[in-house]
């Protein structure tokens, strides 16, 4: 308990004269005095109450103009060897003035109870996006693009998938200033690191994709620039937008594995002639089947007000919404959803309900 007592002494030797039962402390770990906007700020509390009280409740009051988010709201506390409680609580600045909201203990012992709050920490963030007309919005100590594929989209445009890794960011407010659309398919947010499956649909006249973020331990933009080129020999992440119709591929397989069978079959001189031929013409059925199978191919109507979308999941990012039937054909399927071509070569997946026979 001497530590601790060490730790509050400035707050004890300024408290009223009668005890009180609560004392707060907090810490701003923010390494820089700069606070940007959208970066992300450590306050650590430390809440020390009296051996004859217990706490009944901590939480954070409400502050409608904070302009924060809590970003771990459900981060528990740590009682250290000492008896104290501490936690680390870490707050996303979303405007140049913002304010952390107060946090509010309550203890009691046998005789009252006690409400105590946190000082007010407020202050001003310096906006990145000004004279940098390539600022994607994002601040970080690390980001990088592993790997990236651009595909055609259309007669105007490509469609760009990369793969994106930031420390310490706000990835989620990632934008090109280039992008007709743009979104994450996937992406996983955390304090420490972040990452998502990033796709942008960028027009062919742009002869690069290039974007800026502010890195906070140089306390510098870095420039990120790829090639808005389409290139077969990419390492490519369409894999995650373009789910295998692992159900057609165990079907073709099966075929061919029945093909190969009977085939061996019609070598075998001791069945009769006639067995032979059955099989023979089972076999051409079974090859009629596969061709047609690999070669599906169906035309069909989107109707009015169809979406399509990037995935064939209900929450997928959506490419267009179809605002007139609009012809296409059917190139794949996975489960409800049918993956499609438009005339204007425009490729995405639709739900089975938006479609009609042609």
């Amino acid at each position: 308990m001497s530590r601790i007592l060490l730790l509050f002494l400035p707050l004890l030797l300024f408290a009223d004269n009668q005890a009180k039962l609560i004392y707060i402390k907090q810490e701003n770990l923010n390494q820089n005095n700069q606070i940007y906007i959208g970066q992300t700020i450590a306050i650590k509390y430390n809440i020390l109450v009296l051996d004859d009280s217990s706490i009944s409740s901590i939480g954070f009051l409400d502050t409608p103009n904070s302009n924060t988010t809590l970003r771990n709201p459900d981060s528990s506390w740590s009682e250290l060897s000492d008896g104290s409680l501490e936690n680390t609580y870490f707050f996303k600045i979303n405007n140049s003035k913002f304010s952390i909201p107060k946090i509010e203990v309550i203890a009691n012992n046998k005789i009252s109870e006690e409400k105590e709050t946190s000082m007010e920490i407020s202050g001003n963030a310096i906006s990145l996006s000004n004279n940098h007309p390539l600022y994607s919005g994002v601040t970080a100590t690390r980001l990088s693009i592993d790997h990236y594929s651009v595909k055609f989209y259309d007669q105007n445009s490509n469609i760009v998938v990369f793969n994106i890794n930031a420390d310490y960011s706000n990835l989620e407010d990632f934008k090109l200033y280039q992008a007709l659309e743009q979104g994450f398919e996937r992406k996983n947010i955390g304090i420490n690191q972040s990452s998502g499956i990033y796709y942008a649909i960028i027009p062919n006249s742009s002869r690069d994709i290039e974007f800026e973020y502010f890195n906070l331990e140089t306390q510098s933009y870095r420039k990120i620039s790829i090639r808005n080129a389409i290139n077969k020999e990419q390492i490519s992440v369409n894999k995650d937008i373009n789910p295998v119709n692992k159900a057609l591929i165990f079907q073709n397989i099966t075929i061919f594995v029945f093909l190969l069978l009977f085939m061996g079959i019609w070598f075998i001189k001791k069945i009769p002639l006639k067995i032979r031929i059955i099989f023979i013409m089972i076999i051409i059925t079974i090859l009629l089947y596969l061709l047609f199978s690999l070669n599906f191919k169906k035309e069909v109507i989107i109707v009015n007000n169809g979406y399509i979308t990037i995935l064939p999941t209900h929450n997928s990012t959506i490419i267009e919404q179809v605002t007139a039937n609009t012809n296409a054909e059917i190139i794949n399927s996975y489960g409800d959803y049918y993956k499609i071509i438009t005339n204007d070569g425009k490729i995405g997946w639709i739900h089975k309900t938006n479609i009609k026979n042609k």
